[in-house]
């Protein structure tokens, strides 16, 4: 304890506290009142420290944050509060009579599917964003996106992995760039006007990748059927 007193300028009750928030690595004791620490310990200690000063974080929310996304840079927080993301209230569950609604219209392998692959919470309640998640799968079962056709629910998972690094490169390249330049306020009217105009340009660019080599396939296709004839 003294030497994390020393490295980290955080006094031992605060330490302490931390640790009953089990927002610390566990401590290894010895003999008598002696405990030994992780060297991670120390690092962990002025995280909590930078998001509390610097974003004024609650331990609360740094425990969510801890919980769903790990220690990640102050920075990368940053970025996510110019996005809007609400870190003290987590996605409210979803209604019963929608979701009773929404299952009715997918096979139970379907759902248990998206939570094997982590699309839809595997524990808990369903939240709402993973109603509206599951409502689209429906729809395209409904439109013909079938597994007789040949779509997987695994299929999905070829998109949040494509997404997931699109949202990582957008918030190096272009969110972290201008978040000095910016009061926070304003970040976020920015992020909020900005937003539907970027699913509408991914929708768009993904429209037009999607055609293209569709082309591409039909351009190919007469040509393999008559060398096959």
């Amino acid at each position: 304890m003294r030497d994390l007193v020393r490295l980290t300028g955080v006094s031992p009750p605060t330490i302490h506290f931390y640790a009953q928030q089990g927002l610390l690595p566990p401590a290894r004791k010895t003999a008598g009142n002696q405990a030994l620490y992780p060297a991670s310990t120390v690092t962990r200690i002025r995280w909590i420290r930078d998001l509390q000063t610097e974003l004024n974080l609650s331990l609360r929310t740094i425990a969510h944050v801890l919980a769903m996304r790990g220690e990640i840079a102050v920075e990368e927080i940053r970025a996510l509060q110019a996005l809007g993301a609400l870190l003290d209230e987590p996605d409210p569950a979803a209604g019963a009579a929608e979701l009773a609604a929404v299952r009715e219209r997918l096979a139970p392998t379907d759902i248990a599917s998206l939570k094997r692959l982590g699309l839809v919470e595997s524990t808990g309640p369903i939240s709402s964003s993973d109603l509206r998640l599951l409502d689209l799968v429906a729809a395209m079962r409904a439109s013909g996106f079938t597994e007789e056709a040949g779509f997987s629910i695994e299929s999905l998972a070829l998109y949040r992995d494509a997404v997931e690094r699109l949202v990582a490169d957008e918030l190096a390249r272009i969110v972290e760039p201008v978040l000095h330049r910016h009061d926070a306020q304003t970040l976020r009217d920015l992020v909020h006007t900005g937003l539907p105009l970027t699913d509408r340009l991914l929708s768009l660019l993904h429209q037009r990748a999607v055609r293209g080599e569709m082309q591409r396939w039909l351009d190919i296709a007469p040509d393999s059927a008559g060398a096959t004839a």
